[in-house]
């Protein structure tokens, strides 16, 4: 299973950083107009926002060569969790698009979600 990649400085992810948590709520909307609500899953998942800056261009390299092996969304592989530093396995990209920005030598940027999953 693949590994979310380093920066140079060995770190994952760069503050501020966004951890929320949450369940997958399943709803049925109802013709009148009423819904109906209930969990998927019995446990909460952790969502991590990573906004990296001032990246060189290796380091924008490997995130990029890392979201095509991914294919955006579609396969899992091991997130160190920046908080806690545990392995946390079945996480997903939350997108499958990536944005970047590259204004310069060691001006870059991107941003994307990790969403930890049942498998």
């Amino acid at each position: 299973m693949a590994t979310f990649p380093l920066l140079r400085t060995g770190v994952i992810a760069q503050y501020p950083l966004q951890v929320s948590m949450g369940q997958g709520v399943q709803i049925i909307r109802f013709l009148d107009g009423s819904d109906q609500r209930f969990l998927r899953q019995g446990r909460q998942f952790r969502r991590w926002e990573i906004k990296l800056d001032l990246l060189d261009e290796q380091e924008l390299a490997a995130v990029e060569q890392f979201f095509i092996e991914q294919q955006g969304t579609y396969s899992t592989f091991t997130f160190p969790d920046p908080v806690s530093g545990q392995a946390v396995q079945s996480c997903r990209l939350g997108s499958s698009g990536l944005v970047m920005q590259c204004a310069g030598t060691e001006l870059n940027s991107t941003s994307l979600w990790v969403v930890e999953t049942n498998g």
